[in-house]
């Protein structure tokens, strides 16, 4: 299974936003999953990769030529733009995490939850990573933009875990759930 990863990138982070960042990781990374992140080595982002290559896992890293230079991954995909980083992350994705991170993080969160629920996507998952309570004012105000008619029920186009153990589980049962997708498309061919 191939989990993307999405989370802050700058060293100036806190250092309770990177170890949670750090935890909820360390809680997957020896599931044996394909990795797809952002090329760059700094922040949680950074720690992220050091923790799954700690872990002996496949790396996908997408970024510029001069991003990809300054990574170690197993594969490189090159991008011209933020906009095309996220395009590839999330078509390379059966399963999205968002940690906590900036506004990139955010942006992307909301675009990814955008294209999700407008092309009907029941494909990709997306998970919020609400440790602490990181993402409570983010999934208010969606709450309340589907209160007054702005937006249609996108909480369900989303799980919310809120620990490293739920995390954990919940991508368990993706990966279940995508085996036995699989293994239906064999028994039919």
């Amino acid at each position: 299974m191939n989990v993307g990863i999405m989370c802050g990138s700058s060293d100036m982070a806190s250092l309770e936003s990177r170890d949670s960042n750090s935890e909820a990781v360390y809680s997957i990374a020896n599931k044996g999953y394909t990795f797809v992140m952002g090329a760059g080595e700094s922040g949680s982002m950074r720690d992220a990769k050091e923790i799954i290559r700690e872990n002996g896992n496949i790396l996908i890293t997408v970024g510029n030529s001069l991003e990809l230079g300054r990574t170690i991954a197993d594969i490189k995909v090159e991008v011209s733009s933020t906009f095309e980083r996220a395009e590839r992350i999330y078509e390379n994705s059966d399963v999205i995490i968002f940690l906590d991170g900036g506004t990139g993080t955010l942006s992307e969160f909301y675009s990814f939850l955008n294209n999700k629920v407008e092309t009907d996507d029941k494909k990709k998952e997306l998970v919020v990573v609400n440790i602490d309570g990181v993402y409570d004012k983010v999934i208010d105000d969606l709450k309340r933009r589907y209160k007054e008619g702005l937006a249609s029920n996108v909480l369900k186009a989303f799980k919310e875990v809120r620990s490293p153990e739920e995390l954990e589980a919940y991508l368990g049962e993706v990966e279940k759930k995508l085996n036995s997708s699989e293994q239906e498309r064999e028994r039919v061919r």
